[in-house]
C-alpha cells in the first residue's frame, strides 16, 4: 500500500515539465499525464480569490462511492498562469504527495468497511464548513488516521536532521507542522485530549513510514 517511493520517483523524473510559466490547465494535465491517467486518480484545479497570485496549494477528497481519489490544485483567480522554479517544484511536489497518499489512506479504508457505514466526505482544506463542523470531521478516527500520517510526513520534511520522535514530543514548540497547527486551531479553547492522544498514537505509527 505505501506508495510513496513510487510516486515521488514518478515526479522527480518528470521534474522539467512542470518547470516554467505554466497554465493551470497544463500543470493538472500532465500530472494526470505522468502517472498514466489511472482510473481511481484524478487532477484537476480551482481558483480562489484568497490564495495570492504564483501561489498554490493542494486538496483532495476521496469519493468511495466511484473509487476514485481527487487531488485539486488551488491557484489564485486573478490569472491562469503560474511561473514554478526549482525551488517551488519541491515544495510543490511534496505537496501532491501528500494529498495522494492521505486519499490512498481513505480508500483502504474503505475496502475493510460495509457499505451502510456512514462516512465522512467533506475535506475542510476545500470546505467552509461551521466550526463544530470542522471539529467533527477533524475528530473521523479515519481523518485522525490520514492526518496523523500528513503530520508524519511533515516531521520528517521540515526537521530532517533531528529524531522525529523528538519533534513529536516537542511538536507544540514547532511552526512548520502545518497538519498539526490545523488541527491545534481548530480545536482551540475546547477540550481535545481524547483526540489528540489518538493522533500522536497515529502520529507515532506512522513515523517508520513517512
Amino acid at each position: 500500500m505505501y506508495l510513496a517511493p513510487e510516486i515521488s520517483k514518478t515526479l522527480l523524473d518528470n521534474e522539467k515539465l512542470f518547470i516554467g510559466k505554466l497554465t493551470y490547465a497544463t500543470i493538472t494535465r500532465r500530472l494526470g499525464k505522468v502517472f498514466g491517467f489511472p482510473k481511481d486518480l484524478k487532477f484537476k484545479f480551482e481558483t480562489f480569490n484568497d490564495i495570492p497570485t504564483n501561489d498554490f496549494t493542494v486538496s483532495g477528497l476521496y469519493d468511495m462511492y466511484f473509487d476514485k481519489k481527487y487531488v485539486i490544485v488551488n491557484f489564485s483567480n486573478k490569472t491562469n498562469t503560474i511561473e514554478i522554479n526549482k525551488q517551488t517544484v519541491e515544495p510543490f511536489f511534496f505537496l501532491v504527495l501528500q494529498t495522494i497518499l492521505h486519499e490512498t489512506i481513505h480508500q483502504h479504508q474503505w475496502i475493510n468497511r460495509q457499505p451502510e457505514d456512514e462516512v465522512v466526505k467533506l475535506d475542510f482544506r476545500n470546505f467552509g464548513g461551521t466550526l463544530q463542523e470542522e471539529r467533527e470531521y477533524l475528530s473521523d478516527i479515519d481523518e485522525i488516521d490520514a492526518y496523523a500520517h500528513d503530520i508524519a510526513m511533515e516531521i520528517k520534511r521540515y526537521y530532517p536532521n533531528k529524531n522525529p520522535y523528538e519533534v513529536l514530543k516537542n511538536i507544540n514548540k514547532t511552526r512548520k507542522i502545518h497538519s498539526y497547527n490545523y488541527y491545534k486551531r481548530t480545536f482551540a479553547r475546547c477540550e481535545w485530549g481524547g483526540i489528540k492522544k489518538q493522533l500522536f498514537k497515529k502520529i507515532y505509527n506512522w513515523m517508520p513510514h513517512a
